[in-house]
């Protein structure tokens, strides 16, 4: 698209200023108030051009670097038509040449914005999300009503989630029908009886005799945990997890297969932990962010918390629901590292219509697969600075709470008396070899907890990330770019949202968080981006929308420094240990001092590692 330029914009308007001077010392009228009237029309007239200027500046950035972030789309679009109507409103302040620059201009922007707002709808071009069959009716030939079956499948996963009063609408059937079906296909097991019937011996009348907890039914998992072992399990919990208040507790038990009330959980909290600061008026503020559905968008990032001791985690959060569908702790920041977390994410939950990600290097194998396979000119992968990837962003803030910190502050202790020269590549390795499956560990069972712990919505029942992904994909369809049918233009709403939650960018403790754990990252993207609105590039004859250039941020490298022999005999060596498999990090400490004593004695000797 061309836009129109004006003349250079300060000179135009100072010459402008200086015409309305002059005229008004040469006017036959006179008058205080004929004075102010014209410099009052030459300021509306400087202040118009500004805003004309600085509007087609953005525009430009937009249409290079924004397809696909529909309401960033929206957003600019909105400002055009509100300048033009401010153009409008002050016409007689405007030279009426430059009124029609101006006003066939801002159209341009407005059509090609438009053009892009088409551009950033849900899914590829003609794509039709196919709906799920939850339910069906069987015709017997007999009298009444049709039975209604529904799938086994998704009631079991519904019912993890939900109670039969919840299903009802998913399933198109009362609740008493769910309840029937689930007892059917052995999914919970029959209540007491409401009551019971009997002769009295000595009246001889029949007495009808009703049970106090009659006419429910049970949960195959229900828990069936005491007190005592309820309190055992949560001390355990909040041994790894230090930092998990009761949502993140609850998420964690029914990861653990027990159904636990809300009740016992307070209650057993307060036996094992006390009576936290806080938690009955603690409130989180959350505000409004909608996309089309479940796959409709994923961010992904890494975090460089632990990276002084070469590792690096990345993730991938579904923007709908924030369902956390991929999370590794790795020894680098590669590309392919990245990619291959992708896929095997993608490989289990299907491939999502775009992804966000920062301007990072290690973003660049799972943008060229976006772009490559469903097109760059959609939006398929969303360039954007790390600080708009909010949605992950809030993420990281509460792994670092989960078990981020945890780790660190461990890896600090045993560098201030534990021996660890973390800029040793050999003692990067042991410490490798001893806990990043054990990180891994970590990250993978708080994925389960943060999937299955349930959050306040507003103007909504609190649900779980993994709720919200299992009922949004029967609500708006099941989405995945490999299985998509090309169809007519659906006529469903379009998604008001892809990725940037403009409202939180303001929210402090996102930002101190992000800036103390990404620090470097943080100041390479920002030198990088300097001239972010011309950030078009082009690859192997094609063009992107990758910037121009991109941040790196590389891990230190190291290699095992024992032969495979030596290897086994340390392994053997750390298996006699009772500390071995603990997850006690008192127990990981004394492991970490064996293991470096027993290298450094029979291995190497006192002074190689």
């Amino acid at each position: 698209m061309k836009i129109s330029s004006l003349f250079p914009l300060h000179l135009y308007a100072l010459l402008i200023l200086f015409l309305f001077i002059d005229y008004a010392h040469s006017s036959q009228r006179s008058g205080a108030d004929n004075s102010r009237q014209l410099l009052g029309d030459a300021e509306r007239f400087m202040t118009i051009s500004r805003a004309y200027h600085e509007l087609g500046q953005r525009v430009r950035a937009a249409l290079l670097t924004e397809i696909g972030d529909r309401a960033r789309l929206e957003e600019h679009r909105r400002q055009a038509c509100d300048l033009i109507d401010s153009v409008t409103l002050y016409r007689r302040s405007v030279p009426s040449g430059d009124f029609q620059v101006i006003t066939s201009s801002i159209n341009e922007m407005i059509t090609a914005l438009e053009g892009a707002i088409e551009q950033s709808r849900d899914g590829a071009d003609n794509t039709e999300w196919p709906s799920v069959a939850t339910s069906y009716l069987v015709y017997t030939g007999r009298p009444g009503r049709p039975r209604r079956e529904i799938n086994p499948g998704l009631l079991a996963t519904g019912l993890e989630l939900r109670g039969p009063s919840g299903l009802a609408d998913t399933f198109q059937c009362s609740a008493r029908t769910v309840n029937r079906r689930a007892r059917d296909y052995g999914l919970v097991e029959p209540g007491a009886p409401v009551y019971v019937e009997y002769d009295d011996a000595e009246t001889g009348q029949r007495v009808r005799l009703y049970h106090p907890h009659g006419g429910g039914q049970r949960s195959s998992s229900a828990t069936t945990l005491s007190d005592d072992d309820l309190d055992k399990v949560i001390a355990h919990i909040l041994k790894i997890f230090p930092m998990f208040g009761r949502r993140m507790i609850l998420g964690h038990l029914r990861h653990l297969g027990h159904s636990v009330p809300r009740e016992r959980v307070r209650a057993s909290y307060e036996r094992v932990q006390g009576m936290p600061a806080g938690m009955i008026h603690r409130r989180i503020h959350r505000r409004v962010y909608r996309v089309a559905g479940p796959n409709a968008l994923w961010h992904h990032d890494g975090q460089h918390n632990l990276i002084r001791y070469r590792v690096v985690i990345h993730a991938f959060v579904d923007g709908y629901s924030r369902f956390v569908t991929g999370i590794r702790a790795s020894d680098n920041n590669r590309a392919d590292t990245v990619a291959a977390l992708f896929h095997e994410a993608r490989a289990v939950h299907g491939t999502p219509c775009r992804v966000r990600g920062d301007h990072g290097g290690e973003n660049i194998e799972v943008a060229e697969f976006m772009e490559d396979s469903y097109g760059y000119e959609r939006g398929s992968y969303i360039w954007g600075r790390s600080v708009h990837n909010v949605r992950i962003e809030r993420l990281w803030r509460d792994i670092t709470q989960g078990f981020g910190q945890k780790w660190k502050e461990f890896f600090k202790s045993l560098e201030a008396t534990g021996g660890l020269q973390p800029d040793v590549g050999a003692h990067c390795w042991l410490l490798h070899h001893l806990f990043l499956s054990a990180v891994n560990d970590d990250a993978l069972e708080w994925a389960e907890a943060w999937n299955r712990h349930t959050m306040r919505q507003r103007e909504q029942r609190e649900r779980s990330p993994r709720d919200m992904w299992f009922f949004g994909q029967l609500e708006n369809g099941w989405r995945d770019m490999e299985q998509g049918q090309a169809t007519e233009d659906p006529e469903a709403e379009d998604p008001e949202s892809y990725g940037v939650d403009w409202e939180e960018l303001d929210n402090r403790d996102i930002l101190t968080h992000h800036f103390a754990h990404n620090h470097d990252h943080t100041i390479m993207e920002a030198l990088n981006t300097q001239n972010e609105g011309n950030t078009m590039s082009e690859t192997g004859g094609e063009q992107t929308r990758r910037p121009r250039e991109l941040s790196y941020v590389e891990v230190p490298t190291f290699e095992c420094p024992m032969t495979e022999e030596e290897v086994n005999m340390l392994n053997d060596h750390l298996w006699q240990l009772p500390q071995a498999g603990s997850r006690s990090m008192n127990d990981r400490r004394a492991l970490w001092e064996q293991a470096l004593t027993f290298c450094r004695d029979i291995i190497f000797g006192e002074s190689q590692i």
